[in-house]
């Protein structure tokens, strides 16, 4: 029986990896120039412009419920990505690479983004566009 490797994009929030699905994840861009939303959740730190598209940056330890340590806190750079038509960044720590899992893994102990694969004795955890934005409120309802 085959086996399907998938791809993902890797990148580290408060010394932890993590890795999108590289269907929906574009690039790697710098976020200096954002724009914070007024009465917006602490999980949505504003709003950047990049080639023609808004994009609403996420603050991704939130999201995963991480909390930074003080040398985490320095935003490096946004991975953007797409989902349902929408574009989105997530705030990140360090820039990774391009990933092949061959075995995907489910971590028990988590209470959320529990599945992760291994590459060179680390844990890479898996964070669908999905599950993220369930974990938020993009809209007013």
């Amino acid at each position: 029986m085959a086996v399907k490797k998938q791809k993902f994009i890797s990148f580290k929030i408060a010394g932890d990896w993590y890795g999108l699905p590289i269907i929906f994840g574009k690039q790697f861009i710098n976020c200096e120039q954002l724009s914070p939303i007024p009465d917006s959740q602490d999980k949505i730190k504003g709003l950047i412009y990049h080639n023609g598209n808004i994009l609403t940056v996420l603050d991704t330890a939130k999201i995963i419920s991480i909390k930074a340590r003080p040398s985490d806190r320095t935003q490096v750079s946004c991975l953007v990505f797409s989902y349902d038509k929408d574009f989105y960044a997530l705030a990140i720590n360090e820039e990774g690479e391009v990933m092949t899992a061959k075995r995907i893994f489910n971590d028990a102990n988590k209470q959320k983004f529990k599945k992760y694969f291994k590459e060179k004795d680390a844990k890479i955890y898996i964070l669908e566009p999905a599950d993220i934005l369930h974990s938020i409120d993009i809209y007013d309802k």
